[in-house]
């Protein structure tokens, strides 16, 4: 039975030789107090805003302002740990069935390192294959974390909708220090051009793990 190419989510059996190594990572993830991933809500947008802000001085992801964010919360998701307090975020940009792309990722400054990062790739990889899209893509500078997950490194040109959307106002257009990643089937020539209206299913329930 063919699966999912979205479905890539779990990490691999490991050789016997490591087994015993990894079984003990593994009871050591148990340990992190627990995460949980959910829609975000209009409330969480000052904090989304507060937080996307502090890491657009130096470029690491492209200013949004709040109001686009209010406009555009129902693409957010947010992670929380288990006292409600806000963690991280992420956006899933849906251009249609062929492309979404994951975007505005990033976990507050000391929180690094719980599984934040992982739960929202997670999440919205689980997002878009409900819906149906048969790409997923995102530019990154660190693309060793993405490599977990089966993303691989595309050209930049092929990603067209995102080339209309965002790159050609792009400041660095002409010398882009991101690296182009994609998971699933690569969108053909002549797939839609971009749609910035269509809506995907929202998320069935939270999604908890302990990371």
């Amino acid at each position: 039975m063919a699966t999912s190419p979205l479905c890539s989510l779990f990490e691999p059996e490991p050789p016997k030789s490591l087994r015993r190594r990894y079984l003990k990572r593994r009871a050591h993830k148990r340990t992190r107090p627990a995460l949980r991933a959910l829609p975000a809500e209009l409330s969480h947008a000052q904090a989304i805003h507060q937080l996307i802000e502090s890491y657009t001085h130096d470029g690491t992801l492209l200013r949004r302002s709040y109001s686009e964010i209010c406009q555009n919360i129902h693409t957010f998701t947010v992670v929380e740990n288990q006292a409600n307090q806000f963690i991280g975020c992420a956006s899933l940009h849906v251009y249609g069935p062929h492309l979404a792309e994951i975007r505005s990722i990033v976990v507050r400054p000391g929180a690094g390192g719980r599984g934040a990062g992982s739960l929202l790739v997670q999440s919205l990889l689980q997002q878009a294959e409900r819906a149906g899209i048969r790409c997923a893509c995102l530019l990154t500078r660190i693309p060793g974390f993405f490599e977990r997950f089966h993303f691989r490194v595309a050209e930049h040109h092929l990603l067209r909708d995102k080339v209309q959307k965002d790159c050609q106002y792009c400041s660095k257009r002409n010398a882009c220090d991101e690296i182009a990643m994609v998971i699933g089937e690569l969108p053909a020539p002549n797939d839609a051009p971009a749609i910035e209206s269509i809506r995907y299913p929202q998320q069935g329930g939270l999604v908890q793990l302990q990371l």
